[in-house]
């Protein structure tokens, strides 16, 4: 008998951008919301608004643009 390894399928360019619109998400959380705190040089509500509104996003469109599924047959 012949196993057969399973297929391992590329990610096409809407998965690696959902991907990179998720690692976008993160590092504006970390740099806008988290920095804007820590440093306090802007008013924290201008920041907070900016960073929340661009992580939300960020991150719906890249949840969407990963979690597509794919024809397989």
């Amino acid at each position: 008998m012949s196993e057969k390894e399973p297929t391992q399928s590329t990610p096409d360019f809407r998965e690696n951008l959902g991907k990179l619109l998720l690692d976008l998400a993160k590092l504006t959380f970390a740099s806008l919301i988290l920095g804007g705190i820590l440093q306090g040089k802007l008013p924290q509500s201008v920041l907070l608004t900016a960073g929340g509104i661009a992580f939300v996003v960020f991150g719906a469109i890249g949840l969407m643009l990963t979690s597509r599924k794919k024809n397989r047959r």
